[in-house]
């Protein structure tokens, strides 16, 4: 498991940094959603190992409570940069 998954957050930074690590990892998903709904394209299995998904769901947790925007800003702006 990456070590991203299991650091816990605790301030705007820290959040901020999560999230760029998702995306850069390729595990970027929607945040309003359980890590256990995602499932990969190719397959339709899930994405995330159940114990992978309880760290997710922390972390999504801890970005919404210490980011000073909407973590959605910052996928939506990580996404805008690929599309161009």
């Amino acid at each position: 498991m990456k070590a991203y998954m299991t650091t816990p957050i605790t301030n705007n930074e820290e959040a901020k940094k999560y999230i760029c690590d998702l995306y850069f990892d390729g595990n970027m998903y929607h945040l309003d959603e359980y890590a256990k709904s995602i499932v990969t394209f190719k397959t339709g299995k899930p994405a995330f190992t159940p114990e992978e998904c309880e760290q997710l769901d922390k972390r999504r947790d801890e970005c919404f409570e210490h980011m000073t925007i909407d973590p959605h800003q910052l996928c939506c702006s990580l996404a805008d940069i690929e599309l161009g």
